[in-house]
Order: structure tokens, then C-alpha cells, then sequence
């Protein structure tokens, strides 16, 4: 009841509650007043009556039109309302002829009769109200209407022959000098309820969308049940309350018919006027992103051997508008680079042969510098003759340079660092986890010479000698557990003796030195060997000889140390080691190691120690030299026995330049292999965005490839897209920082207004890590903007190819791709009809009426079509007035009882033109149905065609099937 007040509350406090309560005031002053004759005479009372009932009996007849002819389908309920609407017509008219004083119809006129008449009328429009109230009643299309219309003409026939042929049989409404009788006054008073019951119900009814048509039909409703009312109370037919109740009955019934061509014909127009306008404004919205963005449009007819190409075409190239020539023969033979057009014409004469979907293809095109520039080009082909010989196709191009360039440069600075690798003079090969090769350089192949290297088959464990291969796999081990910051920070060092043998000295064995260091691939390693045989020789005859000590140590530029393994005390020196460390002889001979190494102090001691035990031994460290200077140092360690004195013998190396080389060889990689990686991540959205067919794939590709694009960043990428129903925000990397190290933002424009922002934060290496990620967000916003802008393009050109331009149905083109597989897919437990529709006499209608008026035919018969076929169904406009109808899973039977509806429907159409009126049109229409009848598609449309011209020699408005035939006229 909560809605039932609120709708009253509305009501009653409106205009037409208003007119309502003016109404119910003015029947009320009149019931208090003095009774009084408005009409003296009977005649004048007689020329008001005619004029009030006449104008009831048109205003019905035009609310019954209006229901008849409305756009919506007509369903059971609205063809009981327009019959009951009509037959009240009917009724007020007899009542009208049958009022004493008109001339006599059939029998003599009395009141009575001409009150049973009115009661009749009263019970059909009050009934009207009624049906119109209930909601919960089915839209579907009326299942029998003539039945239906032959019921209401039967009862109408049966009152008649009733009242006029045994009047004497029905109850006395009126008797003169005294008045209404008990019985007349009920019925009124029925009415009158029934009235006040349908305006009740009204109000809350759901089947009205227009609240104001609802509340229009109320106060109809009530103020029918004013006039009932005012009908018990008059005394003879002149007075004032049988005036009034007349009044109140022409505003009821002006009321409904308002309310009625409201909801069934201003409304309906009403909304195909705006539908009108937004496409009209969907167009315009076309045509300027078309113009604003950085996409070009090519169109080419491939009958002509012409080419159209859009001015932004022409303006990606530096073209002025119009420059490009429009022969196809012109573009291969100067405007393609030679070596590219044979690719493009390989993938284009496939798509054009039907055996790719899409062309899609990269080349170089010479731009208005004489300069080759690199496209991407993407068509289809959109249009086909009568023998489905390709005729059109339709494309969109974009600028790719700085994506090759780009590319370009990637490849030179791998070819460099392949170069690098190639030229080193040290010995250097990649391996994995397991010591497999994947790659070595040609020192490396000249070291290990005569053995050859076989990829994918030598272990390098498997060259070293079987007494060092355990312990240097379990160091290896070891080494590869640590963490993967920290073992980016290390390298895996060791002197190996390999079972191999020097190819520069027979019978030798070969000493190497081995660094190994991560790479940024996973499980892959950057491995160093250099022979250190004549090294390990020169240590091995000094531990031999110790007398030959002074003579070695001082000679030679290398730098040697004397060291006490108890203390670390720096027992001797040679020059160079004075020269090396910025201090003379005797100041260092004063020192003590820890004065100049930063290893610390128990590392030291195990160092000795382990030096000692084996007389031998290798490390890296870092040394301090006079004016505080830290280098990087190794140094190979002996026990030596002077004088009976048991000391460290160690040749210092610097190594600084080549640590400093090695890393930024390794960052040179890592820096690389990065860059090439999310570069690749990137070309891959790139690709996989111009893919896309449907924007709405957009948001999920872009969640799923942002963050591998953008790692160890936090990013904000903000979209608004007029085909999505809301705004999408994405966040990789965690919320954005309010003071960043650095951020940048890019927005994503067209010239139809800005799609998004994308906003990037990160902690960048260096100036050149800064201008890659700048780089990088900018050609990312780029690539969305023009994929956003050729999928929207892409969508609309494609719904432009498939639909007629004037009908909106389908066009033939898409019947062609589509009917086949349906007719593949048929069988006998879910058939696939197809219908030929021709217009019968349309040459003649546009030579009477014009094209124009045709034109508006041939939508009528569309917009029919679509309303009473299904969702499923397929409606084409074949060509001129044909059209074809594939109704899938639908017998012959079911097919040819909905044509006929439609042809019946169709039948009932008209449209005024100047001061004539088209109407009572009819098709022809050929049916028949799949696999009973075959699957090819041309044998089809042949067969319909036939059935076609055989309803055309039957007569016309039919539709003939070689099974089932029916026909309506």
C-alpha cells in the first residue's frame, strides 16, 4: 500500500488532480443546488446530445486506431481493449439514433432502449480501463485475432438482436413522471465501481512506462465514475445531472484517447527520432577520431586496381592531403622498397585468396624526404561480387620507425658485445648449472687445442684432473647455494689443473685459472680460463729451490712480499712492491699486513694457515697503498724456508683494471639483457594489443603484461573509454609515492579528448636507465592510444561492411559468411528454413510515389521483420526489394506461420504521401528448408527463387513452399 499512496499523493496534487477534484466540486455544488431543467425543450437537449455523443464516438474510434496501427506488437490484451473501445463506439452510436425524438431505428425509440444501448457502451469502455490496468498479463502477439475480433462481433450482433427484437423481455430502466427505477440506479452505481476500481488499480499497473499516461487513464477512470454517479441522480433527461454526466463522460473519453496515441504512436516516434540522432551524433564522433588520430585508412578497389588513402594517411608519410597517386601499380613499383615488396605481395594475393582472415604485414615505404619509413599495415577485405569474387578491401596503417629503430639498435649493441666476446684474449664460454657449454670464443678453442669442443655434449668438470675434480665441485656447490643478490656480488675462483694437456708443451700438464660469474639468465654463467702453466712452474721451482730465493725475488717487475705467518709482519720487499705501495724499502719492512690489506684478521690466519699445510696457495683481496688509494690485488702464496725460518713467499698482482673491466663487462650485460627483455615484453603487448578484436580485451591484457614490462617500478595507468561502462584504474608495484625519486606521466590523447594518464615511479640507475623508462612509458601510451583508436575504427568498419545502410538489416555479404555453416550444422531434429522475399509491384510504387516513398517502404518491411522475428533469426536485404529470411531450427511449417504473420502485419501498414495514402502492400515469398532439401547454399537461394516466382503466378501476397503453401491477400 506504501506504493499505492505514494502514486495517489502524486496524483491528486498534479494538474490532473486538479481536474479531478474540479470536477467532483462541481457535481457536488450542483447536488445541493435546486433541481432545474437546462433544456426547456426536448429538441434543443437532443442537439446537445448528438454533439456530445458524436464526439465520444470519434475520440473512441481514434483510441482504438491508435492501438490498431501503434508500433508494438498488438497482443491479446491491446486487441481486447481496441475491440472493446470500438464496440462502446458502437454502442454510443445506437444510443444515440435510438433517443426519442431521432427518427425511429428498426422499432420505435424509446429511452429505454436508449438507455440499454448506453449501459452497453458504459460496459465496454469501463472494461477497456479495466484490461488496460492488468500488468501481469503476456506481451506476446495475439495467437487468434480473428477469432478474437469475430467474438467481439458476434456479442455485438447478440445485443443488438436483443434490444431491438424483444424489447418486451428486458426490465423497465425508466418509467415517465417517476424516473429511474431501483434497477437502473444499481447499475449505474456497478459501473461506477467498476470505474473507481480501474483508476485504483491504474496507479500501481507496470504495463504503462509513462507515469503520466498512468495517472491520465486514472482520473479518465474516476471521472467515468463521476458520470455514473451523476446518472442515478437525474430526474427526467434534460435536467442538469444528466448534462453533466454527458460532460463527464467526453472528457473521460478525451482522456483515454490522449493517453492511448501517447503510449502507442508520439512515443514510439519519439524514440526513433533520438535513435536517429545518436546515430547521426555516432557518426560525427567517427569521422573525428578517424581525422585526429595517428592512424591512416586505406581503401582499395581491387576491380580498378584504385587506392584511396586517408589525409592522415598522407600526414604519417609528410604528404600533402591528395599527393599519393590513387593507381595501386604506381605505389609497387615506386613507393614500396624493393626489397620488401615481395613479401607484401606474397601476404596480400593469400588474404586476397581467402586463405588468411586478416593481411597483416611490416615494410618500408618512401615518405615525402625520400626517405623509406617503416609501416604496419593491417586489412580485409570487405566486399565481394556476385561469383564471391573479392572486390574491396579496407585497412588501417601505423608508423613503426622508432620501434624498428629501436630494434636496430638492440641488435647492434648485442653484435658488439658478441664481438667483445669474441676477440678477448682470455678464454671465455657459457655454461649452466651442470657445467654444460652453450657458447665459448675462439681463445678459448685455440687454449684447449688439439681437444675439440662439442656443444651441448662437454661438461667442463670433465677436463679437470680427477684428483681436484671433487673438491672443485663441491666449492662449486657450495658457491651456487649462496643467495642470488649475494652471489651476484662474488665470482667463483680457483686454480684447476686439467686433465687436458698444453698443445705448446708435450707432456706438460695445463695449469688453469678459473673466474666464474653469474649472468642475468637464470642458471647461466660467464666462465674466464687462462693458462697460468709457466706461473705455476716458476712457484714450484721456487718452493723446490729456496736458495734461488733472493735472485727471483728481486728480479722481474712483479711485485713479492716476505710475510711472517705468526704475526704478519712484512719481513722483505722488492722495489716494485716500494714502488706499487707509495713507501720505501725500510718503512715497509716496519710494517705489518694488516697495515695494507682489508681482509680481516681471522681470514688472514686461516689464508696462512691453509698456505702452509699445502705450500701454496691463491686469493683476491684489496690493498691500501701510501696516500690511502684501495686496489684490487691477488696474490699467490708459498712456504719458503730461509735461514730455518719457515715464511710466506707472495707475488702481488693488480687486478683493479681487470675487476673494473669484468664488471662492467657483466653490467654492460646485465643492462642489455634487461633492456632487450622488457623491450621484447613490450613488442609482445604491442603485438598481442593489435590483435585484439574487441576493446574490452584491452584491461586484462594490459593487468597481466604492464608489470613484466615495468619491474621494480610502481606505475599507474588510468583509463577512461567511452565503449567500457566505467573508468579503469591499474596499479602495478604498489601505491604510488607522494615524493618520488623520479616520476614521470604521459597522457594518452586523441583529438577527440584525452583517454588516460600513465604514471611511472622508479629509483633509476643513471641518466641513461632515466631516459630508457621515459622512453618506454611514452611508446607504451603511444602503442594503447593507437590500438584503442584501431580497435575502435577497426569495430566500426566492420559493422559498416555487415549492415545495409538503409534497412539496418544485413547486408548479402554477411549471408554469405554466415549461412554456410548453418547449413552445414543442419538436421532433421533442427532444420534451417530460408525464405526469398520479393515486394509485390514496388517499380510501380516508386514510379507513382517517388524513391523516396519506396525507400520508407523498404524500412517499414524491415523494422516488421525485426520486430516479429527471433533474436536468432537472420533478416537481409538481398538486393533492391529482396530480401532473404534464415529462421535456424525451424521447420518449414513454423517458418511459413510467421512470414504470414509478418505478411499480414505488413498488410495493415500505411503511410500518408502528400494527399494520398500507401497502403494494403504485399510481398511475395518463396520458402524452403535444410538438409530436407539439400546444403549448398547457391542450390538454396535457386530453389527459394522458384518458389518465389511461383507465388508471384499464384496471385501475389503469399508465400509458397514446395511442401507448404499458404497465402494472405
Amino acid at each position: 500500500m506504501a506504493t499505492l499512496k505514494k502514486a495517489l499523493k502524486h496524483l491528486l496534487v498534479g494538474p490532473l488532480g486538479s481536474l479531478f477534484w474540479a470536477l467532483l466540486g462541481l457535481m457536488v455544488v450542483l447536488a445541493v443546488l435546486p433541481g432545474q431543467q437546462v433544456f426547456g425543450l426536448m429538441q434543443g437537449y437532443l442537439g446537445f446530445h448528438s454533439l456530445v455523443e458524436l464526439t465520444c464516438v470519434i475520440v473512441a474510434v481514434l483510441a482504438a486506431l491508435a492501438i490498431f496501427n501503434s508500433y508494438r506488437t498488438l497482443s491479446f490484451q491491446y486487441l481486447c481493449v481496441g475491440s472493446l473501445l470500438a464496440l462502446s463506439a458502437v454502442m454510443d452510436s445506437l444510443h444515440l439514433l435510438s433517443m426519442p425524438g431521432m427518427p425511429d431505428l428498426f422499432s420505435a425509440n424509446t429511452l429505454n432502449k436508449a438507455i440499454y444501448f448506453w449501459l452497453m457502451g458504459r460496459l465496454s469502455a469501463i472494461s477497456a480501463l479495466l484490461l488496460l490496468s492488468l500488468s501481469h498479463l503476456s506481451d506476446q502477439p495475439a495467437r487468434f485475432p480473428r477469432l478474437t475480433l469475430t467474438l467481439f462481433l458476434a456479442t455485438s450482433a447478440l445485443t443488438l438482436v436483443v434490444i431491438f427484437g424483444y424489447p418486451q423481455h428486458l426490465p423497465v430502466l425508466y418509467t415517465p413522471q417517476q424516473g429511474l427505477t431501483p434497477l437502473k440506479i444499481v447499475l449505474e452505481w456497478g459501473l461506477a465501481g467498476m470505474s473507481v476500481l480501474a483508476g485504483i488499480i491504474l496507479l500501481r499497473s507496470s504495463r504503462l512506462r509513462q507515469q503520466h499516461d498512468r495517472e491520465m487513464l486514472t482520473v479518465a477512470a474516476w471521472t467515468t465514475a463521476l458520470a455514473e454517479i451523476c446518472f442515478t441522480l437525474y430526474g427526467s433527461a434534460n435536467d442538469e445531472f444528466n448534462v453533466l454526466g454527458h460532460i463527464y463522460k467526453a472528457l473521460s473519453y478525451i482522456l483515454i484517447f490522449r493517453a492511448l496515441f501517447l503510449s502507442h504512436l508520439r512515443y514510439p516516434w519519439q524514440a526513433l527520432n533520438e535513435t536517429r540522432t545518436r546515430l547521426a551524433h555516432q557518426e560525427q564522433r567517427w569521422n573525428l577520431a578517424l581525422t585526429g588520430s595517428d592512424t591512416g585508412v586505406w581503401d582499395m578497389n581491387l576491380v580498378t586496381d584504385e587506392l584511396f588513402a586517408s589525409p592522415q594517411f598522407h600526414q604519417i608519410l609528410g604528404y600533402r592531403n591528395g599527393a599519393l597517386p590513387r593507381d595501386a601499380q604506381a605505389w609497387r613499383e615506386r613507393l614500396f622498397h624493393p626489397e620488401d615488396i615481395g613479401h607484401v605481395m606474397a601476404s596480400f594475393d593469400e588474404h586476397v585468396a581467402g586463405r588468411s582472415a586478416h593481411w597483416r604485414c611490416e615494410y618500408r615505404f618512401l615518405d615525402a624526404h625520400n626517405r623509406w619509413r617503416w609501416l604496419l599495415a593491417n586489412g580485409q577485405v570487405m566486399a565481394f561480387d556476385e561469383d564471391q569474387r573479392p572486390t574491396r578491401i579496407v585497412g588501417t596503417v601505423i608508423d613503426i620507425q622508432t620501434r624498428r629503430e629501436q630494434e636496430q639498435r638492440l641488435a647492434e649493441t648485442r653484435e658488439r658485445l658478441q664481438t667483445l666476446f669474441d676477440t678477448t684474449p682470455t678464454g671465455m664460454l657459457v655454461i649452466d648449472t651442470q657445467g654444460m657449454i652453450h657458447q665459448y670464443n675462439p681463445m678459448l678453442e685455440q687454449l684447449l687445442t688439439p681437444h675439440e669442443i662439442v656443444l651441448g655434449q662437454d661438461n667442463i668438470w670433465q677436463w679437470v684432473n680427477d684428483e681436484e675434480r671433487t673438491d672443485a665441485l663441491e666449492h662449486w656447490h657450495e658457491w651456487q647455494q649462496q643467495g642470488a643478490a649475494q652471489r651476484r656480488e662474488s665470482t667463483w675462483h680457483r686454480e684447476l689443473r686439467m686433465s687436458l694437456f698444453s698443445h705448446d708443451r708435450t707432456g706438460q700438464p695445463l695449469w688453469t685459472e678459473w673466474v666464474i660469474a653469474p649472468l642475468p639468465e637464470d642458471n647461466l654463467y660467464l666462465l674466464l680460463i687462462e693458462d697460468i702453466s709457466a706461473r705455476k712452474q716458476a712457484t714450484e721451482l721456487l718452493v723446490e729451490n729456496a736458495s734461488l730465493y733472493r735472485s727471483t725475488f728481486e728480479s722481474g717487475n712483479a711485485i713479492k712480499l716476505l710475510v711472517d705467518p705468526e704475526n704478519g709482519a712484512i719481513v722483505d720487499a722488492n722495489m716494485a712492491a716500494s714502488d706499487y705501495y707509495g713507501r720505501s724499502l725500510e718503512i715497509l719492512k716496519t710494517m705489518h699486513m694488516e697495515d695494507i690489506s682489508l681482509t680481516p684478521l681471522a681470514t688472514r690466519r686461516q689464508r696462512a694457515r691453509q698456505t702452509l699445510t699445502q705450500q701454496e696457495g691463491h686469493f683476491e683481496t684489496r690493498h691500501r697503498l701510501a696516500h690511502g688509494v684501495i686496489r684490487d690485488v691477488e696474490m699467490f702464496v708459498a712456504s719458503v724456508v730461509i735461514g730455518g725460518r719457515t715464511l710466506i713467499y707472495g707475488m702481488v698482482h693488480d687486478i683493479t683494471a681487470r675487476k673494473e673491466a669484468e664488471q662492467g663487462m657483466v653490467q654492460l650485460n646485465q643492462r642489455l639483457s634487461r633492456d632487450g627483455l622488457y623491450r621484447q615484453y613490450l613488442n609482445e603487448l604491442s603485438t598481442r594489443l593489435f590483435e585484439l578484436n574487441d576493446i574490452a580485451g584491452v584491461i586484462p591484457l594490459l593487468e597481466e603484461c604492464l608489470p613484466r614490462c615495468f619491474p621494480d617500478t610502481r606505475g599507474e595507468l588510468a583509463l577512461r573509454i567511452e565503449e567500457l561502462d566505467q573508468a579503469h584504474c591499474l596499479v602495478w608495484g604498489g601505491a604510488l609515492c607522494a615524493q618520488p625519486t623520479f616520476e614521470y606521466r604521459q597522457r594518452l590523447t586523441t583529438s577527440t579528448g584525452a583517454l588516460g594518464r600513465m604514471t611511472l615511479q622508479a629509483e633509476p640507475l643513471d641518466e641513461e636507465d632515466r631516459h630508457r623508462l621515459e622512453r618506454m612509458t611514452d611508446e607504451t601510451a603511444r602503442i594503447l592510444t593507437l590500438t584503442l583508436i584501431n580497435l575502435r575504427l577497426r569495430n566500426q568498419l566492420t559493422d559498416h561492411a555487415y549492415r545495409d545502410a538503409l534497412t539496418g538489416l544485413y547486408n548479402r555479404r554477411y549471408l554469405n559468411e554466415t549461412l554456410p555453416g548453418l547449413l552445414e550444422s543442419a538436421s532433421d531434429e533442427t532444420p534451417v528454413a530460408l525464405a526469398l522475399l520479393d515486394l509485390d509491384h514496388f517499380k510501380r510504387l516508386n514510379d507513382t510515389w517517388g524513391h523516396d516513398a519506396g525507400d520508407q517502404v523498404l524500412v517499414a518491411l524491415g523494422e516488421i521483420l525485426t520486430q516479429r522475428l527471433r533474436a536468432t533469426d537472420i533478416s537481409c536485404r538481398y538486393g533492391g526489394e529482396e530480401f532473404i529470411v534464415v529462421l535456424p531450427g525451424a521447420s518449414a511449417s513454423i517458418a511459413m506461420m510467421r512470414l504470414n504473420e509478418v505478411l499480414e502485419q505488413f498488410g495493415q501498414w500505411s503511410m500518408q504521401v502528400g494527399d494520398d495514402r500507401i497502403s494494403h502492400l504485399t510481398f511475395s515469398a518463396g520458402l524452403i528448408d535444410a538438409p530436407r532439401q539439400g546444403r549448398d547454399m547457391s542450390t538454396l537461394i535457386e530453389m527459394a527463387d522458384q518458389a518465389l516466382y511461383s507465388a508471384k503466378h499464384a496471385g501475389r501476397g503469399r508465400v509458397h513452399s514446395p511442401v507448404h503453401e499458404a497465402s494472405i491477400s
